[in-house]
């Protein structure tokens, strides 16, 4: 999948139950997201996240804001209770358009459609904060690599960025990415679905180190309801430099 057919993908993924491709909890298909417990899920998050970093130590500067793979704008409004401006980026056109639609903090939150393989409409060293969860996941490896890299490019010195990644384990590990796309083109026969992608921990700290961030923690868990394919990688990063 290039970022071309990745572009029209979620463009039509978004269309259809657009809360439910975000947050696939299974009982929650169908429409059965609400819009209060969609965006205070994203509250939830953002909080925990952000409490987490403070409890370790880590400063982070309450300026501007990116939410790498906004989707409906979910975590975007819950950043924007606690930085000055946030930049929401997504591949998919019906997710950026719904979420404008629900944007009600206009003021401090701009989303972007992003279908390109880089992010240079962003400027350098713009970021205090880069936040992407659930997102990497679903893009080809060797662009995720490029959008890590890119992050780092984004964020000032001394910005802090919170990256979640999955890497294959198991027997999945063993499966190449090219032949998984075969399958999976024979399988959804030009149909919409939701891809996954693993990155091995130590590609990711390579594309860190590369654009002179630092790794200040890396936690791997269970990737839950893919135990026996995938396991997370949670990533904290400070960016070198005064």
């Amino acid at each position: 999948m290039d970022i071309h057919e990745a572009h029209q993908n979620w463009t039509e993924l978004g269309k259809d139950d657009p809360m439910w491709v975000v947050l696939t909890v299974p009982d929650k298909k169908g429409g059965k997201w609400t819009a209060e417990e969609f965006f205070e899920d994203g509250r939830v998050e953002i909080a925990e996240a952000l409490k987490r970093l403070s409890d370790s130590g880590i400063t982070v500067h309450s300026g501007k804001a990116l939410d790498f793979g906004c989707g409906l704008d979910r975590l975007s409004q819950a950043l924007a209770e606690y930085f000055a401006f946030v930049d929401g980026v997504d591949i998919s056109a019906s997710m950026i358009e719904k979420a404008e639609s629900l944007n009600k903090a206009r003021e401090k939150v701009r989303y972007h459609l992003n279908a390109k393989a880089d992010l240079s409409a962003f400027p350098s060293a713009a970021y205090d904060f880069i936040y992407t969860r659930i997102c990497l996941q679903h893009i080809p490896t060797k662009f995720q690599r490029k959008y890590i890299s890119e992050f780092m490019r984004l964020l000032k010195p001394g910005g802090i960025a919170h990256i979640q990644t999955i890497h294959a384990h198991g027997l999945r590990a063993l499966i190449p990415n090219w032949f998984t796309e075969i399958y999976r083109k024979f399988k959804y026969q030009g149909k919409a679905y939701i891809p996954m992608y693993g990155v091995p921990a130590y590609r990711v700290v390579d594309a860190i180190t590369a654009g002179g961030g630092i790794v200040k923690t890396h936690e791997t868990s269970d990737f839950e309801g893919w135990e026996s394919r995938y396991r997370n990688d949670h990533f904290v990063v400070i960016k070198q430099g005064i």
